[in-house]
């Protein structure tokens, strides 16, 4: 069984958060209520902080964002 670094579980998490936020996106274009859309772009806005946080990580532990 492979052994995950903190960098590897932490590129793993950038992936994830970059896809959720463009998935959550995607959802508010298609979405027709306004409230539904607006709970989206809430989510979408999430996802991109948590990106940016992850990304500060990666860089502070020597990788590359």
């Amino acid at each position: 069984m492979p052994q995950f670094t903190d960098l590897d579980m932490l590129y793993d998490y950038e992936k994830d958060a970059a896809s959720a936020a463009m998935g959550y996106m995607t959802l508010a274009t298609r979405a027709h209520h306004g409230d539904l859309r607006q709970i989206y772009l809430r989510l979408a806005n999430e996802a991109t902080n948590a990106h940016s946080k992850v990304s500060k990580l990666i860089n502070q532990s020597g990788g590359i964002a």
